[in-house]
């Protein structure tokens, strides 16, 4: 064996020690590494779409780090207005308010009515029912929505939101009590019920103002 071909053997065991090793592994971080992969993804397609694109100059790695914050904050907007979405959804539950077919053939009036007398007696809890589906078959009559026994609040919130974005949210705070008090069991006191018949009566005054029932929902 030559004596080149010696030196050649100890050099490659020398470099083959972890203390020369180190130099040629990735030393990058798992981030870094997702970083660096992203960027030179986007930089292949800018450098597709426009010739005169260099990845690798300032202006171009400021143009890469640009579109990859963009395309961050959408994503993350858009799994934040998801968790959003489905948190309130579950809020509203699967009930309907119109458990038996005679309450919708009811008109408002008479739920009225009946909230009045259950008012007088202290039933709140009953108050309070009334109260939501006279809201409901007034909102009907007027076309904010359609009412029907197989409906829930979430798709009454849902028509709203269609008709009167303002009206849905006070609706939906509504629909929570309602339902919290309704299937819930959760007591009410006098004053809890006053506010929300506050707020009920707010939106039946202002829509029984109105006249032309079904085409104020379609404004």
């Amino acid at each position: 064996m030559s004596s080149f071909q010696t030196e050649q053997d100890q050099l490659n065991e020398i470099l083959s020690k972890q203390e020369y090793q180190v130099y040629y592994e990735d030393n990058r971080s798992f981030l870094e590494r997702i970083w660096d992969r992203i960027s030179d993804w986007i930089g292949d397609i800018l450098t597709l779409l426009f010739d005169s694109f260099e990845p690798s100059s300032t202006t171009g790695n400021l143009i890469i780090i640009l579109i990859i914050l963009i395309v961050s904050a959408v994503v993350i907007f858009g799994l934040i207005a998801l968790v959003m979405f489905t948190v309130r959804k579950r809020k509203l539950s699967n009930q309907q308010p119109f458990v038996k077919h005679d309450e919708l053939a009811w008109s408002y009036h008479e739920h009225l009515h009946a909230a009045q007398e259950f008012e007088t007696q202290a039933d709140f809890r009953r108050a309070t029912r009334h109260q939501f589906l006279a809201l409901l078959l007034i909102f009907d009559e007027y076309g904010f929505l359609q009412a029907n026994q197989w409906k829930t609040n979430w798709d009454y919130y849902d028509e709203l939101k269609r008709s009167n974005k303002t009206l849905a949210v006070d609706f939906y705070n509504l629909a929570l009590l309602f339902e919290k008090v309704t299937y819930g069991e959760q007591s009410i006191t006098e004053d809890d019920y006053r506010k929300f018949k506050a707020e009920t009566s707010k939106w039946i005054d202002s829509i029984l103002q109105q006249s032309d029932p079904k085409e104020i929902g379609e404004r």
